[in-house]
């Protein structure tokens, strides 16, 4: 065999090896409307409602404490041991400053959104959760949600929920979930407080 010709054998292999490997690498990343998609299934899969419409929480929120954010985020993985780095990230870019969830979300149950100015007002009043039910009879509470972190596949999402019943009925959780044919499964869970 001649140099010239081991060379441009050598040469071919490479180009189809780095084509080979460019075509099983995602280049794009999802868009917006795949991201809304994805966090709307997420939010379904959390949220539920007893006789009455759900009741969620309007401002997005997390329990990643001020104080001492690295302490709460090192908790956190800790409880999650599979959740990748870039979920993580992903979660905390998209939890910088809360949010207000969408009145138009499609998710699987009737919901209504709670402001923070009507929330304030009813438990502001010493009967704060009779008038709560009274408003929102069957309700079970109200839901606290996060924005939803996710991998660039969108296999992988991370969540924080909490649900609060009642001045001693709540509890807050850390979510881990992964895609599997195309539903939602939780496959880790932290609890970050309960009262």
């Amino acid at each position: 065999m001649s140099f010239p010709f081991l060379k441009k054998a050598l040469m071919a292999f490479l180009l189809v090896t780095m084509l080979a490997c460019k075509a099983l690498t995602p280049t794009s990343k999802p868009n917006a409307a795949d991201i809304e998609r994805e966090e709307q299934a997420v939010y379904s899969f959390f949220v539920n409602s007893a006789d009455g419409p759900a009741v969620l929480l309007q401002d997005t929120a997390t329990d990643i404490s001020n104080d001492d954010p690295k302490q709460t985020l090192e908790y956190v993985k800790s409880g999650l041991p599979s959740v990748s780095k870039e979920t993580l990230n992903n979660y905390l870019d998209r939890n910088k400053t809360p949010s207000q969830l969408s009145p138009d979300m499609q998710l699987s149950v009737e919901y209504v959104l709670l402001s923070a100015e009507e929330q304030q007002t009813i438990f502001n009043e010493s009967n704060g959760w009779d008038t709560f039910y009274e408003k929102y009879p069957g309700s079970g509470g109200y839901t606290v949600l996060s924005r939803v972190g996710f991998n660039k596949t969108l296999d992988q999402a991370l969540i924080y929920v909490a649900n609060v019943g009642g001045p001693l009925m709540g509890a807050g959780y850390y979510y881990l979930l992964e895609k599997k044919d195309g539903e939602w499964h939780i496959i880790e869970q932290v609890m970050v407080w309960i009262s």
